[in-house]
């Protein structure tokens, strides 16, 4: 009878060490799946702000290209001539000015 006894506490241990563990593994699990989400939703977030990053970056290229190309233009000699005749009213000296009366 004693062992019988002996035989039914290390049982008894074994099953409560077999939920302990079990009971473990399980907060274990659900603390990384909480963590994992987590994780995803910040590289969602981040994912977007390299997207907008992305699209100004772009923009600003093209931006850039276009400032590229007028300062370009204006050092020609057709920019200067435009300028001249809207802004001071040169004419070559060919040519014959006629203003319109107001």
């Amino acid at each position: 009878m004693a062992r019988k006894r002996k035989k039914a506490g290390a049982i008894s241990e074994n099953k409560f060490a077999i939920i302990f563990v079990t009971g473990v593994v399980l907060s274990v699990a659900i603390i990384i799946g909480v963590k994992v989400n987590s994780i995803k939703q910040e590289l969602a977030k981040r994912e977007s702000y390299n997207q907008k990053v992305i699209e100004e970056l772009e923009s600003e290229d093209e931006r850039s290209k276009k400032l590229e190309e007028q300062r370009k233009y204006v050092q020609t000699d057709s920019y200067i001539i435009e300028m001249a005749r809207e802004k001071l009213g040169l004419v070559f000296p060919d040519e014959i000015a006629i203003k319109a009366e107001k």
